[in-house]
Protein backbone atom coordinates (compact mmCIF):
# COMPACT_ATOMS: atom_id res chain seq x y z
CA UNK A 1 0.00 0.00 0.00
CA UNK A 2 1.65 3.35 -1.04
CA UNK A 3 2.25 6.21 1.81
CA UNK A 4 -0.53 8.10 0.17
CA UNK A 5 -3.55 5.37 0.71
CA UNK A 6 -2.11 4.55 3.71
CA UNK A 7 -2.67 8.44 5.20
CA UNK A 8 -5.92 8.13 3.71
CA UNK A 9 -6.71 4.84 5.25
CA UNK A 10 -5.51 6.36 8.59
CA UNK A 11 -7.85 9.24 8.69
CA UNK A 12 -11.05 7.41 7.79
CA UNK A 13 -11.08 5.54 10.48
CA UNK A 14 -9.55 8.25 12.69
CA UNK A 15 -12.72 9.91 11.71
CA UNK A 16 -16.70 9.68 12.79
CA UNK A 17 -18.39 9.70 9.62
CA UNK A 18 -20.56 12.73 8.46
CA UNK A 19 -23.26 14.00 6.19
CA UNK A 20 -22.26 15.02 2.85
CA UNK A 21 -23.35 18.54 2.30
CA UNK A 22 -25.00 19.56 -1.36
CA UNK A 23 -22.01 21.56 -2.37
CA UNK A 24 -21.84 23.98 -5.95
CA UNK A 25 -19.00 22.59 -7.82
CA UNK A 26 -16.48 25.15 -9.40
CA UNK A 27 -13.79 23.49 -10.19
CA UNK A 28 -12.65 19.92 -11.30
CA UNK A 29 -9.41 18.44 -12.18
CA UNK A 30 -6.64 16.04 -10.70
CA UNK A 31 -4.63 18.39 -8.87
CA UNK A 32 -5.12 18.54 -5.30
CA UNK A 33 -5.13 22.55 -3.68
CA UNK A 34 -4.64 23.38 -0.33
CA UNK A 35 -3.62 26.05 2.21
CA UNK A 36 -5.86 29.40 0.56
CA UNK A 37 -5.28 32.59 1.83
CA UNK A 38 -7.57 35.46 1.00
CA UNK A 39 -5.90 38.99 -0.55
CA UNK A 40 -5.78 42.04 1.57
CA UNK A 41 -8.50 43.41 -0.71
CA UNK A 42 -10.34 39.99 -0.65
CA UNK A 43 -10.84 39.81 -4.36
CA UNK A 44 -8.91 36.75 -5.08
CA UNK A 45 -7.02 33.62 -3.33
CA UNK A 46 -3.79 32.74 -3.07
CA UNK A 47 -2.99 29.06 -2.85
CA UNK A 48 -0.93 25.97 -3.80
CA UNK A 49 -1.39 23.34 -5.63
CA UNK A 50 -0.02 19.57 -6.39
CA UNK A 51 -0.11 17.56 -9.39
CA UNK A 52 2.81 14.78 -10.09
CA UNK A 53 6.26 16.02 -9.93
CA UNK A 54 4.33 19.95 -8.90
CA UNK A 55 3.84 21.89 -6.59
CA UNK A 56 2.82 25.45 -7.29
CA UNK A 57 1.48 28.62 -6.19
CA UNK A 58 -1.99 29.57 -7.60
CA UNK A 59 -4.20 32.24 -7.53
CA UNK A 60 -7.91 32.69 -8.67
CA UNK A 61 -11.09 35.20 -8.38
CA UNK A 62 -12.74 35.29 -5.00
CA UNK A 63 -15.47 32.76 -6.81
CA UNK A 64 -13.09 30.48 -8.30
CA UNK A 65 -12.74 31.63 -11.35
CA UNK A 66 -9.64 33.16 -13.43
CA UNK A 67 -7.20 30.13 -11.67
CA UNK A 68 -3.86 31.31 -12.68
CA UNK A 69 -0.39 29.07 -12.02
CA UNK A 70 2.77 31.39 -10.43
CA UNK A 71 5.02 28.28 -10.91
CA UNK A 72 6.53 26.67 -14.17
CA UNK A 73 5.86 22.94 -14.23
CA UNK A 74 8.44 20.99 -12.66
CA UNK A 75 9.16 23.24 -9.55
CA UNK A 76 8.52 22.79 -6.03
CA UNK A 77 7.03 26.13 -4.30
CA UNK A 78 4.56 26.82 -1.77
CA UNK A 79 2.76 28.97 1.14
CA UNK A 80 1.76 27.43 4.40
CA UNK A 81 1.08 31.16 6.25
CA UNK A 82 -0.97 34.07 4.81
CA UNK A 83 1.95 34.89 2.13
CA UNK A 84 0.13 38.29 1.25
CA UNK A 85 2.21 41.39 1.99
CA UNK A 86 0.28 43.91 3.85
CA UNK A 87 -0.26 46.02 0.52
CA UNK A 88 -1.40 43.14 -1.52
CA UNK A 89 1.10 43.61 -4.06
CA UNK A 90 3.28 40.79 -3.65
CA UNK A 91 3.63 36.67 -2.49
CA UNK A 92 5.62 35.69 0.06
CA UNK A 93 6.85 31.11 -0.91
CA UNK A 94 8.88 28.84 -0.08
CA UNK A 95 11.16 27.80 -3.04
CA UNK A 96 12.80 24.41 -3.60
CA UNK A 97 15.90 24.88 -5.56
CA UNK A 98 18.44 21.36 -5.81
CA UNK A 99 16.91 20.34 -2.04
CA UNK A 100 17.23 23.87 -0.56
CA UNK A 101 14.06 25.96 0.61
CA UNK A 102 14.39 29.83 0.42
CA UNK A 103 12.06 32.21 0.57
CA UNK A 104 11.23 34.01 -2.26
CA UNK A 105 8.80 37.18 -2.92
CA UNK A 106 6.75 37.81 -6.55
CA UNK A 107 3.99 39.79 -7.70
CA UNK A 108 0.71 38.43 -7.85
CA UNK A 109 0.73 37.64 -11.64
CA UNK A 110 3.95 35.96 -10.94
CA UNK A 111 6.01 38.21 -12.27
CA UNK A 112 9.45 40.38 -10.79
CA UNK A 113 10.47 37.40 -8.53
CA UNK A 114 13.21 37.94 -5.93
CA UNK A 115 15.19 35.16 -3.91
CA UNK A 116 15.62 36.83 0.18
CA UNK A 117 17.81 33.85 1.09
CA UNK A 118 20.22 31.91 0.26
CA UNK A 119 21.35 29.59 3.24
CA UNK A 120 18.71 26.58 1.88
CA UNK A 121 17.09 26.41 5.75
CA UNK A 122 14.13 27.91 5.97
CA UNK A 123 11.66 25.02 6.02
CA UNK A 124 13.61 21.37 7.29
CA UNK A 125 10.79 19.08 5.59
CA UNK A 126 7.15 18.75 4.38
CA UNK A 127 5.17 21.85 3.83
CA UNK A 128 2.65 22.10 6.47
CA UNK A 129 4.78 21.43 9.40
CA UNK A 130 4.99 25.32 10.87
CA UNK A 131 7.77 26.29 9.27
CA UNK A 132 8.50 29.55 6.49
CA UNK A 133 8.13 33.29 6.97
CA UNK A 134 5.29 35.84 7.85
CA UNK A 135 5.06 39.44 7.04
CA UNK A 136 5.15 42.23 9.56
CA UNK A 137 2.09 44.32 10.15
CA UNK A 138 3.22 47.37 8.18
CA UNK A 139 5.37 45.42 5.35
CA UNK A 140 8.94 46.44 6.19
CA UNK A 141 9.78 43.11 7.50
CA UNK A 142 9.30 39.53 7.34
CA UNK A 143 10.07 36.97 10.74
CA UNK A 144 10.98 33.23 9.12
CA UNK A 145 12.25 29.90 10.94
CA UNK A 146 15.77 29.26 9.90
CA UNK A 147 17.17 25.45 10.56
CA UNK A 148 19.83 24.73 12.55
CA UNK A 149 20.35 21.54 10.49
CA UNK A 150 20.41 20.74 6.35
CA UNK A 151 17.79 18.30 5.41
CA UNK A 152 18.31 18.64 1.74
CA UNK A 153 18.25 14.65 1.06
CA UNK A 154 13.96 14.73 2.44
CA UNK A 155 13.62 17.73 -0.79
CA UNK A 156 15.53 14.99 -2.87
CA UNK A 157 13.81 12.23 -2.03
CA UNK A 158 10.46 13.82 -1.98
CA UNK A 159 10.67 15.31 -5.01
CA UNK A 160 11.49 12.10 -7.00
CA UNK A 161 8.74 10.49 -4.82
CA UNK A 162 6.32 13.04 -7.02
CA UNK A 163 8.10 12.29 -10.11
CA UNK A 164 7.95 8.24 -9.38
CA UNK A 165 10.84 7.39 -8.42
CA UNK A 166 10.96 6.87 -4.97
CA UNK A 167 7.89 4.70 -3.33
CA UNK A 168 5.97 6.00 0.00
CA UNK A 169 8.24 3.71 2.18
CA UNK A 170 11.24 5.80 1.16
CA UNK A 171 9.72 8.84 1.55
CA UNK A 172 8.97 7.75 5.20
CA UNK A 173 12.23 7.09 6.00
CA UNK A 174 13.36 9.99 4.88
CA UNK A 175 10.54 11.99 6.91
CA UNK A 176 12.07 10.29 10.18
CA UNK A 177 15.58 11.74 9.70
CA UNK A 178 14.54 15.19 9.51
CA UNK A 179 15.90 17.58 12.15
CA UNK A 180 13.31 19.91 12.98
CA UNK A 181 15.86 22.29 14.93
CA UNK A 182 15.30 25.73 14.00
CA UNK A 183 14.95 29.70 15.26
CA UNK A 184 13.30 32.88 13.78
CA UNK A 185 15.33 35.29 12.20
CA UNK A 186 13.90 38.67 11.24
CA UNK A 187 15.01 40.66 7.64
CA UNK A 188 13.52 43.33 5.59
CA UNK A 189 11.38 43.46 3.07
CA UNK A 190 13.94 43.15 0.34
CA UNK A 191 15.62 40.26 1.78
CA UNK A 192 18.41 42.78 3.88
CA UNK A 193 19.17 43.23 7.38
CA UNK A 194 19.15 39.58 8.68
CA UNK A 195 19.61 38.83 12.07
CA UNK A 196 18.21 36.14 14.83
CA UNK A 197 15.31 36.41 17.08
CA UNK A 198 15.53 33.82 19.07
CA UNK A 199 18.32 30.71 19.84
CA UNK A 200 18.42 27.56 21.42
CA UNK A 201 16.68 26.08 18.33
CA UNK A 202 13.72 25.63 19.24
CA UNK A 203 10.77 27.90 17.20
CA UNK A 204 8.39 27.23 14.59
CA UNK A 205 5.01 28.81 13.42
CA UNK A 206 5.73 32.53 13.50
CA UNK A 207 2.79 34.81 14.05
CA UNK A 208 3.02 38.60 13.81
CA UNK A 209 1.24 40.69 15.66
CA UNK A 210 -1.64 42.65 13.72
CA UNK A 211 -0.91 46.55 14.14
CA UNK A 212 2.26 45.56 16.39
CA UNK A 213 5.30 44.96 17.38
CA UNK A 214 5.00 41.31 18.82
CA UNK A 215 6.07 37.98 16.90
CA UNK A 216 4.45 35.05 18.56
CA UNK A 217 5.59 31.45 18.10
CA UNK A 218 5.65 27.81 19.22
CA UNK A 219 8.46 26.56 21.15
CA UNK A 220 9.00 23.15 23.69
CA UNK A 221 11.74 24.71 25.68
CA UNK A 222 9.56 24.46 28.91
CA UNK A 223 8.60 21.11 28.32
CA UNK A 224 5.71 21.37 26.34
CA UNK A 225 5.28 23.33 23.46
CA UNK A 226 3.83 26.71 24.10
CA UNK A 227 3.12 30.00 22.90
CA UNK A 228 5.71 32.44 23.14
CA UNK A 229 5.96 36.23 21.99
CA UNK A 230 9.13 38.48 20.98
CA UNK A 231 9.33 41.62 20.36
CA UNK A 232 10.55 42.66 16.05
CA UNK A 233 14.27 43.78 17.98
CA UNK A 234 14.25 40.57 19.57
CA UNK A 235 13.54 41.69 22.91
CA UNK A 236 10.84 40.55 25.47
CA UNK A 237 11.28 37.02 24.71
CA UNK A 238 8.65 34.98 27.00
CA UNK A 239 6.07 32.38 27.79
CA UNK A 240 2.48 33.48 27.48
CA UNK A 241 1.09 30.14 27.47
CA UNK A 242 1.09 27.53 30.92
CA UNK A 243 -1.30 24.74 29.35
CA UNK A 244 0.96 21.76 30.46
CA UNK A 245 0.12 19.92 27.30
CA UNK A 246 0.64 20.96 23.83
CA UNK A 247 -0.39 23.53 21.56
CA UNK A 248 -1.34 22.33 18.23
CA UNK A 249 -2.37 25.42 16.55
CA UNK A 250 -2.94 29.58 17.33
CA UNK A 251 -4.53 32.63 15.73
CA UNK A 252 -4.26 36.49 16.94
CA UNK A 253 -6.97 38.48 17.45
CA UNK A 254 -7.53 40.85 15.19
CA UNK A 255 -6.69 43.95 17.71
CA UNK A 256 -3.69 42.10 18.51
CA UNK A 257 -4.49 42.00 22.38
CA UNK A 258 -5.41 38.05 22.85
CA UNK A 259 -4.61 34.53 20.85
CA UNK A 260 -7.24 32.14 20.84
CA UNK A 261 -5.61 28.37 20.78
CA UNK A 262 -6.06 24.98 20.13
CA UNK A 263 -3.84 22.26 22.74
CA UNK A 264 -3.77 18.81 23.19
CA UNK A 265 -5.08 16.70 26.36
CA UNK A 266 -3.17 13.66 27.80
CA UNK A 267 -5.95 11.29 28.52
CA UNK A 268 -8.31 8.18 26.50
CA UNK A 269 -10.51 10.40 25.14
CA UNK A 270 -9.29 12.67 22.48
CA UNK A 271 -9.89 16.13 23.25
CA UNK A 272 -7.97 19.23 21.72
CA UNK A 273 -10.08 22.09 23.15
CA UNK A 274 -10.11 25.65 22.29
CA UNK A 275 -8.66 28.36 24.54
CA UNK A 276 -8.11 32.36 24.65
CA UNK A 277 -5.24 34.00 26.66
CA UNK A 278 -5.92 37.63 27.36
CA UNK A 279 -2.63 39.46 26.90
CA UNK A 280 -3.38 42.66 28.32
CA UNK A 281 -5.42 41.25 31.20
CA UNK A 282 -2.69 38.43 31.88
CA UNK A 283 -5.64 35.96 31.79
CA UNK A 284 -6.81 32.54 30.33
CA UNK A 285 -10.45 30.99 29.38
CA UNK A 286 -11.60 27.99 28.26
CA UNK A 287 -13.68 28.24 24.85
CA UNK A 288 -15.25 24.83 24.15
CA UNK A 289 -14.73 21.63 25.94
CA UNK A 290 -15.00 17.33 25.49
CA UNK A 291 -14.20 17.84 21.57
CA UNK A 292 -11.42 17.82 18.92
CA UNK A 293 -11.19 21.27 18.08
CA UNK A 294 -8.63 22.74 15.78
CA UNK A 295 -7.40 25.36 13.48
CA UNK A 296 -9.06 28.76 14.99
CA UNK A 297 -9.28 31.83 13.11
CA UNK A 298 -10.80 34.93 14.13
CA UNK A 299 -13.57 37.03 11.67
CA UNK A 300 -12.34 40.53 10.92
CA UNK A 301 -14.08 41.79 13.49
CA UNK A 302 -13.14 39.90 16.27
CA UNK A 303 -17.06 38.88 17.06
CA UNK A 304 -16.55 35.31 16.12
CA UNK A 305 -14.08 32.50 15.90
CA UNK A 306 -14.36 29.51 13.15
CA UNK A 307 -12.75 26.73 13.75
CA UNK A 308 -13.10 22.94 12.70
CA UNK A 309 -14.48 19.48 14.97
CA UNK A 310 -14.02 16.35 13.94
CA UNK A 311 -15.73 14.88 17.33
CA UNK A 312 -19.14 17.08 17.17
CA UNK A 313 -22.08 16.80 15.59
CA UNK A 314 -22.01 17.18 12.95
CA UNK A 315 -18.59 16.81 12.13
CA UNK A 316 -18.21 20.46 10.78
CA UNK A 317 -16.46 23.72 9.84
CA UNK A 318 -17.77 25.53 13.43
CA UNK A 319 -17.63 29.28 14.53
CA UNK A 320 -18.80 30.87 18.09
CA UNK A 321 -18.58 34.20 19.37
CA UNK A 322 -15.39 35.14 21.14
CA UNK A 323 -15.97 33.96 24.59
CA UNK A 324 -16.98 30.43 23.34
CA UNK A 325 -20.49 30.86 23.35
CA UNK A 326 -23.32 29.85 21.03
CA UNK A 327 -21.36 27.40 19.07
CA UNK A 328 -23.06 27.06 15.45
CA UNK A 329 -21.95 24.58 12.68
CA UNK A 330 -21.06 26.40 9.00
CA UNK A 331 -20.38 23.52 7.07
CA UNK A 332 -20.39 19.89 7.33
CA UNK A 333 -19.54 17.51 4.67
CA UNK A 334 -18.17 14.10 2.98
CA UNK A 335 -14.19 15.39 3.59
CA UNK A 336 -12.53 13.24 6.14
CA UNK A 337 -11.49 16.22 7.87
CA UNK A 338 -11.68 19.76 7.56
CA UNK A 339 -8.50 22.44 8.16
CA UNK A 340 -6.90 25.84 7.36
CA UNK A 341 -10.21 28.42 7.67
CA UNK A 342 -9.78 31.69 6.78
CA UNK A 343 -12.27 34.68 7.00
CA UNK A 344 -12.18 37.00 4.24
CA UNK A 345 -11.12 40.76 5.07
CA UNK A 346 -15.22 41.86 4.91
CA UNK A 347 -16.21 39.03 7.19
CA UNK A 348 -18.82 37.50 4.51
CA UNK A 349 -16.94 34.46 3.59
CA UNK A 350 -15.05 31.82 5.36
CA UNK A 351 -12.94 29.49 2.61
CA UNK A 352 -11.44 26.00 4.19
CA UNK A 353 -9.57 23.14 2.69
CA UNK A 354 -10.47 18.86 4.01
CA UNK A 355 -8.75 16.26 2.08
CA UNK A 356 -10.04 16.58 -1.32
CA UNK A 357 -11.32 19.88 -1.59
CA UNK A 358 -11.44 23.77 -0.56
CA UNK A 359 -14.36 25.15 0.02
CA UNK A 360 -16.10 28.39 0.82
CA UNK A 361 -19.25 29.86 2.96
CA UNK A 362 -20.59 32.00 2.05
CA UNK A 363 -23.31 34.69 3.13
CA UNK A 364 -26.27 33.68 1.11
CA UNK A 365 -29.99 35.44 2.41
CA UNK A 366 -30.28 37.62 5.43
CA UNK A 367 -33.61 36.46 5.53
CA UNK A 368 -34.20 32.80 4.41
CA UNK A 369 -37.65 31.29 4.09
CA UNK A 370 -38.12 28.50 6.56
CA UNK A 371 -37.78 25.74 3.83
CA UNK A 372 -34.32 27.24 3.33
CA UNK A 373 -33.49 27.31 7.17
CA UNK A 374 -34.32 23.55 7.45
CA UNK A 375 -31.58 23.26 4.77
CA UNK A 376 -28.76 24.89 5.82
CA UNK A 377 -26.93 25.80 9.07
CA UNK A 378 -26.60 29.56 10.09
CA UNK A 379 -24.35 31.53 11.01
CA UNK A 380 -25.89 34.75 13.19
CA UNK A 381 -29.21 34.23 11.98
CA UNK A 382 -27.80 33.98 7.93
CA UNK A 383 -28.25 31.32 5.76
CA UNK A 384 -24.79 29.99 4.28
CA UNK A 385 -24.07 27.60 1.63
CA UNK A 386 -21.13 25.65 0.70
CA UNK A 387 -19.78 26.25 -2.68
CA UNK A 388 -16.56 23.64 -3.88
CA UNK A 389 -14.19 25.58 -4.80
CA UNK A 390 -11.36 22.71 -5.83
CA UNK A 391 -10.52 18.78 -5.32
CA UNK A 392 -7.90 16.85 -5.41
CA UNK A 393 -5.74 14.92 -2.65
CA UNK A 394 -2.20 15.50 -1.98
CA UNK A 395 0.66 13.39 0.09
CA UNK A 396 1.77 16.83 1.71
CA UNK A 397 -1.58 17.81 3.31
CA UNK A 398 -2.29 14.29 4.92
CA UNK A 399 1.13 14.35 6.01
CA UNK A 400 0.39 16.52 8.22
CA UNK A 401 -1.48 14.03 10.58
CA UNK A 402 0.91 11.19 9.80
CA UNK A 403 4.39 12.46 9.89
CA UNK A 404 4.30 16.01 11.71
CA UNK A 405 6.37 15.46 15.01
CA UNK A 406 6.46 18.77 16.74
Amino acid sequence: MSLRYACVLLLIICTPAAAAPVPVQLTDDSKCYAFPFWSPDGTCLAFFSVEDDRIGIWTMNHDGEEMRALTENGACEFACSDPWSPDGRHLLFVSVHDGKTDLWTMRPDGSERARLTDDGLVAPGQPSSGYGGVWSADGDAIVYTSCLYDNSGFWEVFQASLAGEANGSVVADAVLEVRYDADLWIMDADGGNKRALTTGGDASSPRWQPHGDKIAYLSNRSGTREIWTVERDGTGDHQVTFTGNHVCDYAWSPGGTAIAYAAYLPGPDLECPLSLVDLEENSTIRLTSGHWDQSPVWSPDGTWIAFTSVTRDPPALWVTEHDGSDPVPLASGAALSLMWPQWSPDGARVVFSTIDDLYAVVDKDPSPSPEEEDAAPLLGGRQVEVLKVTAGLSLIIVGIAFFRRR
